[in-house]
Parts: C-alpha cells; sequence; structure tokens
C-alpha cells in the first residue's frame, strides 16, 4: 500500500463575472443534527429494504421450498470459465494437462442427426484424486467439437451423504469431510412415463468403503436437449449401494425416484415425484405436511403421518388407504405418493417379520419392526435368555425405536405389549445416552396401562434385574477361596480376533441369559488377538491372573462384545461385515469366545475376522492418491531389488501404486501407505520378485522417504489399521502364516514390530 499524500491547502479562486457566490456556514450542533437525520433516514430505509427482501424470500421458500436453489442463485459461486474452442479430444487432453488435470471418459448421448451432429459429455479430473472437477456439454460433428455449456462440480459435503445413519446406532467411522464424485452413469429414461421431461438423466456417483461397506453415493443430472443445457439436480447416498430406481409414486406412470437408504433392519426408502418444466423440478415426499384439504378428516391425516414417521408403516398404510377412499375427489398426485411409498415400506417389514431368522434376537427385533408387538413379546417371554441381547439392541438404539413405540402408544386403542416394550427400552436406556425424545422414567406412569399389562411388565423386569444380580455375584466368585473376592480384571474396550467354524460347543462357560445349544445357529470359536482396556492396543490375548474364574473373565470381556462383528472374507480385498453374538467362555488354553454368527458360504481366502465395532478401519480406494514416482522410487527399488539396478519399465509400474496419507505415528506428519493390487501384484512377479500374488502388498513410508513397514518379499499382508480415535499410535493388523497379528509402532527402532 503506497503511503497517503499529504493534504494541500485548498486553492482560492475568484467567482466568474456575473455569478454569485453564496457561503453557508452551518454551526457545528446544527450540521450534526442534518448528518444524524439523514443517517438515521438510510438506516431506516435499509432496513426495510433487508425485511422486505427477506420477507419475500421467506415467503417463496414456505410456499415453494425447492425454489431454494434458484432463491440461491446469485449468491452461488459461477462455474468455470467456458473452456476454449477445442477441435477434438486430443487437444482436451493437452489443455487437461496443462492445467494438472486429466481428461474423463467421454459419454456419447444418443445418436447423431441427419447432419451428423451429436452431444458429448466430458468430465474434467484432478490429476491426483481422480475426483470430477467440472463437467462440459459438446456439441460433436465428427472429431470436431464445440463447448456448450460447463458446470463446476464439488464434492458431496459429509452430512449429505452420511445422512441416512443420522438416527442409527451403526454409524461408520473416520468419515472423510468430504466426498468426491468420481464417474458419470447414464441411468435409463422412465418407462411408459405419461407425461414428465423427455430429456436424458444422468447421475455422477462415487463409492466409499469401509468395515465391509459399500455406500454408493451422487448427484442427478438432467440434460434438456432443446435448450441443450445441463443442471446439476438432487443429491443422493445408498448404504446398501443402490442406484436411484424409476417409480410410479403419484399414480401417472413410472416417472418418479426412490432412492434405497436401508441402514440394518430399518427400510428407509426416499421417494422423489418429477415434475416437468423448463428444467424438471424434483420434490421429496414427505411425512410431515398434509398434501390435501382433508377437512374433518385432517387429524386423522396427522397420525397416519405420525406412524409413518414413527416407523409403523403397516399401519400408516392401512389408516391412509381409508382416507383415500373417504376423501374420495380431494385425494390428489401428492397424496397417492404418500401411500404408495407407505406401500414400498410395508412390504418390507412385512417380508422380514415374515421370513425365518438364524437368531431369536434378530426374528423379534423384526416383529417390532413391523409392529408386531405382541408377537415379539411372546417369542422372548418363551425365551428368557434372550432379555440381555435385547435390551444391549435396545439401548443401543438412537430413538428409531422409542419413535416406533411412542407413536403406537398415541393410538386411540393401543396395543398393550406395546407398554411392555416402552417399559423395556426405558430400562434398557437407563446406563445410556439418551435418544428418547424428551422420554422420562416417568412415562410409564403417565399411560393408560391394564393391570394385568402391568404385571406382565413386572415379571420381565424381575427377571432382568435377577440376571444383572446373578452376573454381578458370580463375577465376585473363585473356585480357590469361598467367599473370598475373585481378582480383579480391568474390563476390555475393545478386541480384535480371529474365528473357526465349529459346531455347537458340548461345554464351557455360558454368559447369563444365553447358551450353548445348536438351534442358535453357526458357532465360531474366537481367539484373541489383540485387546484395548484403555491404555491402548496390546497384542495377543487377555492375561489372566491365578484363580481367575470365568465368570470374572466375562465381567471383563463383555462390554467389547456388545456390538462384536464378524468379517466373512469374499477375496483378499472385500468383506461383507455381519453381527456376531458372544454367548460364553472356555479357559482351557487361553481365552477362546464362544460365539454365533452368519453362516460360511464358500472357501473364504482368509479366516473369519472378528472386531469390536469401531476398532478398525479399511484404506478407501476412493481416497486414494496418484503416487510421487520421483520421490519414492529410491526407496520402493531399494526395497525390492536391493543394490542392483531395477528394471528399465520400473517407473511405468510406480503407476499401478495407490497411496494414502495417514498419520500411523502419532508425531503429526502423514505417513505414505504404498499398496501393490491387481496390476501392480502382477508386475512384481514379472520382476521374479517373490511375492504372493494372491494378497495385496504394503509398503510405508515416512515423511523422510524411510521404509518403516514392507511385506514385498514376506509372506504376509496388511488386512487393516486399528481406529486411531480409540486413542494412541496406529496398529497394523497382518496376516501371516495363517494367523492375524498386530503390529504396534516402535519409537525406539522406527518400525512397526
Amino acid at each position: 500500500m503506497s503511503p497517503r499524500p499529504s493534504r494541500s491547502p485548498r486553492a482560492s479562486h475568484p467567482p466568474p463575472s456575473g455569478a454569485v457566490q453564496v457561503w453557508v456556514r452551518a454551526s457545528p450542533r446544527s450540521l450534526g443534527r442534518w448528518l444524524g437525520g439523514l443517517l438515521a433516514i438510510a438506516s431506516l430505509g435499509g432496513g426495510l429494504a433487508l425485511l422486505g427482501l427477506s420477507f419475500r424470500l421467506g415467503l417463496q421458500l414456505i410456499l415453494d421450498p425447492d425454489s431454494l436453489p434458484q432463491v440461491l442463485a446469485p449468491w452461488q459461486r459461477s462455474g468455470p470459465a467456458p473452456l476454449p474452442p477445442a477441435t477434438s479430444l486430443a487437444e482436451l487432453r493437452q489443455q487437461a494437462e496443462a492445467t494438472q488435470q486429466r481428461l474423463g471418459e467421454p459419454l456419447r448421448l444418443g445418436a447423431p442427426d441427419a447432419e451428423g451432429h451429436g452431444v458429448l459429455v466430458v468430465p474434467m479430473l484432478a490429476a491426483d484424486s481422480g475426483a470430477i472437477t467440472s463437467l462440459t456439454l459438446f456439441q460433436a460433428q465428427g472429431e470436431e467439437l464445440r463447448a456448450i455449456a460447463t458446470l463446476a462440480i464439488d464434492p458431496l459435503p459429509q452430512d449429505t451423504v452420511m445422512a441416512p445413519w443420522l438416527r442409527s446406532a451403526q454409524a461408520p467411522t473416520a468419515v472423510p469431510q468430504t466426498f468426491p464424485l468420481s464417474q458419470v452413469v447414464r441411468l435409463p429414461p422412465p418407462p411408459l412415463a405419461a407425461h414428465g421431461p423427455e430429456g436424458t438423466w444422468l447421475t455422477l456417483q462415487g463409492t466409499w468403503q469401509q468395515q465391509g461397506l459399500t455406500l454408493r453415493y451422487g448427484q442427478l443430472l438432467y440434460l434438456d436437449p432443446q435448450a441443450q443445457r445441463l443442471d446439476l439436480l438432487e443429491p443422493w447416498s445408498s448404504p446398501v449401494n443402490r442406484l436411484p430406481q424409476w417409480a410410479d409414486l403419484d399414480g401417472d406412470g413410472p416417472s418418479d425416484w426412490v432412492i434405497d437408504e436401508t441402514v440394518d433392519l430399518e427400510p428407509t426408502l426416499r421417494g422423489v415425484k418429477v415434475t416437468a418444466g423448463a428444467a424438471p423440478r424434483l420434490q421429496s415426499v414427505s411425512w410431515v405436511a398434509v398434501p390435501v384439504d382433508a377437512g374433518t378428516k385432517a387429524e386423522a391425516y396427522h397420525q397416519a403421518l405420525k406412524l409413518a414417521r414413527g416407523g409403523l408403516w403397516s399401519q400408516a398404510q392401512a389408516q391412509l388407504l381409508d382416507l383415500k377412499t373417504a376423501l374420495a375427489q380431494a385425494w390428489n398426485p401428492t397424496a397417492e405418493a404418500q401411500l404408495r411409498l407407505m406401500e414400498r415400506h410395508a412390504a418390507i417389514t412385512r417380508q422380514q417379520a415374515d421370513q425365518d431368522w438364524s437368531t431369536p434376537t434378530q426374528h423379534i427385533l423384526a416383529l417390532l419392526i413391523d409392529g408386531r408387538w405382541e408377537a415379539a413379546l411372546a417369542q422372548l417371554e418363551v425365551s428368557p435368555e434372550l432379555l440381555p441381547t435385547v435390551l444391549n439392541r435396545l439401548g443401543g438404539d438412537r430413538g428409531r425405536m422409542w419413535s416406533r413405540i411412542s407413536a403406537a402408544a398415541a393410538l386411540p386403542t393401543p396395543p398393550p405389549a406395546v407398554y411392555v416394550w416402552g417399559g423395556l427400552a426405558l430400562k434398557a436406556q437407563q446406563n445410556q445416552p439418551t435418544y428418547l425424545d424428551g422420554a422420562t422414567q416417568d412415562w410409564l406412569t403417565r399411560q393408560p396401562i391394564p393391570a394385568a399389562t402391568r404385571q406382565r411388565l413386572a415379571r420381565i423386569l424381575t427377571a432382568v434385574a435377577a440376571a444383572q444380580a446373578a452376573t454381578v455375584a458370580s463375577a465376585r466368585e473363585t473356585p480357590a477361596a469361598p467367599g473370598a473376592a475373585a481378582p480383579a480384571l480391568e474390563p476390555l474396550r475393545a478386541i480384535i480376533g480371529q474365528g473357526r467354524l465349529i459346531s455347537a460347543p458340548g461345554s464351557g462357560f455360558v454368559g447369563p441369559g444365553q447358551s450353548l445349544e445348536a438351534w442358535r445357529g453357526q458357532w465360531y470359536a474366537v481367539e484373541l488377538r489383540a485387546i484395548d482396556q484403555g491404555q491402548g492396543w496390546q497384542s495377543g490375548s487377555l492375561a489372566l491372573p491365578a484363580g481367575a474364574a470365568p465368570a470374572a473373565v466375562w465381567s471383563a470381556i463383555a462390554p467389547a462384545t456388545q456390538a462384536a462383528q464378524v468379517l466373512g472374507w469374499l477375496s483378499p480385498t472385500h468383506g461383507v461385515p455381519a453381527p456376531l453374538t458372544v454367548r460364553g467362555l472356555t479357559l482351557t488354553n487361553g481365552t477362546t469366545l464362544l460365539a454365533t454368527g452368519p453362516a460360511a458360504s464358500g472357501e473364504n481366502p482368509l479366516p473369519p475376522l472378528v472386531f469390536s465395532q469401531g476398532a478398525l478401519l479399511w484404506l478407501d480406494d476412493n481416497q486414494s492418491q496418484v503416487a510421487d514416482a520421483g520421490a519414492i522410487a529410491a526407496p520402493v527399488a531399494a526395497a525390492i531389488f536391493g543394490s542392483q539396478a531395477p528394471p528399465a519399465d520400473f517407473a511405468n509400474a510406480l503407476a499401478h501404486l495407490s497411496q494414502h496419507r495417514i498419520d500411523l505415528t502419532g508425531d503429526g506428519q502423514p505417513e505414505q501407505v504404498l499398496t501393490w493390487k491387481d496390476g501392480g501384484l502382477a508386475q512384481l512377479q514379472t520382476w521374479q520378485v517373490p511375492a504372493n500374488g494372491d494378497l495385496p502388498k504394503t509398503m510405508i513410508l515416512d515423511a523422510n522417504q524411510r521404509v518403516l513397514y514392507n511385506d514385498l518379499v514376506t509372506p504376509q499382508t496388511l488386512v487393516a489399521l486399528t481406529n486411531s480415535a480409540l486413542g494412541g499410535a496406529v496398529g497394523l493388523l497382518v496376516y501371516r502364516a495363517g494367523e492375524y497379528e498386530l503390529l504396534s509402532w516402535e519409537a525406539a527402532s522406527q518400525r512397526f514390530e
């Protein structure tokens, strides 16, 4: 900033001939009043203008919530400047390389017209991550291209992609802040749509994998063939890895979208109505607003929507179907969309409740989700040993089951069994963070519960208290000295174990409310490979003091196994997690857990991996980067070939590496995790490197390119990382010699050992 020039005295000039010059001098006080008045008027005018604008925008959003993008359009950042004229894809690639980008796979939309003109969508990708940064619409004639429009593409924010887990206890951990979009996929046109946009539907999409979960997410995209314009529309996210599907929600043909946001057993389908126009408008089906003039039936309509919000789909569908008949001519397409989306949910919950389950607990939960309160309670009363497991599931609920209970209890004639389940849910939440939407422990006293139902609940709660007392008492027993306290064991916070399939165990310590019977399902024997007792991970099993009783060991292990998972491997790089129920243990040769879980299918490349939920992390291919070949060439070559010169094609092979930057040692500096898969493994074999071509290979370098870990020439593979959210340095879980083993960072040797 240049210095401000000094202010010079104003030059005095005589007035021109014939002119009258009048000088008016205002006093400081009157001048202040005059200026203050002007400022007050200006402030009042500005305030009124801002108030009017706010009122106008607010009213527009109330009347038309979907107008938000149009309302905010003047404030949104504009897209990138149009690409300079290009004559070919080759020239586009050169332009991309000049800006540290690369060209994605062009997508031709439709066949060329009679004059040979066609439309082409070309994505521009970030060179390092492969994320789409922009989309350009081209008119193509032969090899010649003319840019029509360009859209800037931003990654989707975390809260948008993770919205399906808002009220789920199974939410993934270590979720990135943004999710890049990496592909353009053409969607099928609406089948047999009577009305609707005639353009081309596409979606930008990406995938994210963790703990066997494959989350697919994206954003709908519409090409207007008349205006030759691209419109970015609704973002979407599907934990079950499904693209949006066309559906007939409003009775006007299958021209609406259904997005599957289901997590666990709770079906969640988001319906999106499509309205034709210059640009199609998308409106999500709401469970809040009554879209018709319901008159005297408005209260009943609100109650049906409350049942839907609570997840009682069958009851909501039945009530809204009755209202459709009663309202007759007042019924409209928006109400029809609500009814048909309820029907889709109800069909799923009915199918789940009617199917055979390998574990009785899952069957009880499926019955509850379908609103079959009496059937679920009767099954629990027949098998009281299921009480602890059911209470654990209710204790981990984030309000979804309670919403269902409270919606059912608000019906004119609630089923009596729903009050019992309300009491059990409150009991389960006593020692848990509350997600009960303001419910308190006096909820039961405010309900019109029949006397017989109160007695039924009291019997079950008495059984729960007795089971808890038995657990505490047995944990204090010791066979060596009756009446003396057993050696204290610190409770485990998390475990990692290796499972093997077994037949039903004939003996062993049985946890409270459990049994070792064959009908429980597929049995697993789980050997502990690493434990966390609050001071970081330790390799091996639980160190037991002399005279430790099985009940005391159970009390120490139980906290880490309440939400245990077992990963069944489909390939060396992909597994499917499933809940595992630990039912007992043996102390014959160390601590072996006895558990039931999913039946094995086919031959697995690795043994079943057992872990506490949230204990492990997997490297996400979609978050990988392209390694800096020049920086890593020397340490990688030395690790593979020693002092020998690398092959001539060595530099090209580094393109097969995927790189992740993660702070593994806790020093605040990210390490480079380099992984060989598929083509990279094949390249290693052509160089006669003694690497197992069936398993991924990994090398870890620090910021100074020193090798901290390398399994290229050793018979082992990196399976997972421990979750740094639990505290301490990150551990490496490897598989070698038929067993899982945890390697910890050793600062003294500067290696993982």
